[in-house]
């Protein structure tokens, strides 16, 4: 996981310490969430009761906030956030997978008289909503900010071009002795690695925005298919 900023890191964690009454054990144990390589395998137990599965949901919606907030701390301090990116990517599709899970024992249930959980879920959907649109902003302007330094190198690798033209002209229009000729060879070379660096640079960004674009859409994807959890 990424090291964040320590002072970002101690208000985080004041807050997760907090909440901590209510992902503890009866005698007073704490057990951390659930990693996501172990969650499919996990949900698979058929003795797992639904107070045990909402328990692990409340901590995995309890780790994604965190998640996030250090993802716009760091993102405010213009600092990486890739591994958390990954991190949260990962805790999203647990949430998912323990949703989908709850959902399959609710519907297994006789029906019962249901309340009336309207405003509640309303508040749920707006909520996650909103966690949505943060990201798709967060990423919409680290794809513009890839877009930039793109076109910045293609200007770049532009005035290189038309300065090496009109050295050359230039180099046809006098006569120079071999000292000369072999400084004009040296630079042509420097200038010719200069240009592969900033093409590969280029490509480099623009394999980045694709990911990044990709990455925009499977969050939309996802959150589209997210089921109705109004029973939740």
């Amino acid at each position: 996981m990424v090291r964040s900023d320590s002072r970002t890191d101690l208000f985080l964690s004041a807050s997760f310490i907090s909440s901590l009454e209510i992902r503890k054990t009866s005698d007073g144990r704490y057990i951390p969430p659930l990693e996501g390589c172990h969650v499919e395998a996990w949900l698979e137990d058929e003795t797992i009761s639904q107070e045990k599965i909402r328990g692990e949901l409340t901590k995995q919606q309890f780790l994604l906030d965190l998640l996030h907030s250090k993802i716009s701390a760091r993102y405010e301090r213009g600092r990486t956030t890739v591994e958390l990116d990954e991190h949260a990517w990962q805790v999203q599709n647990s949430i998912t997978a323990i949703k989908r899970k709850l959902k399959q024992l609710v519907d297994a249930l006789p029906p019962v008289v249901s309340l009336d959980t309207t405003a509640d879920s309303r508040c749920i959907e707006m909520y996650e909503e909103k966690q949505l649109m943060a990201t798709q902003g967060m990423l919409r302007e680290d794809i513009s900010e890839e877009r930039q330094k793109v076109a910045k190198l293609c200007w770049q690798l532009e005035n290189m071009k038309q300065l090496a033209k009109e050295e050359e002209d230039s180099e046809d229009n006098k006569d120079s002795d071999d000292t000369d000729e072999q400084e004009w060879i040296e630079r042509c070379k420097l200038e010719e690695a200069a240009r592969s660096a900033l093409l590969e640079e280029i490509t480099r960004l623009r394999s980045a925005c694709a990911d990044l674009r990709a990455r925009l859409e499977m969050e939309s994807l996802t959150q589209r298919e997210l089921p109705n959890y109004d029973s939740l």
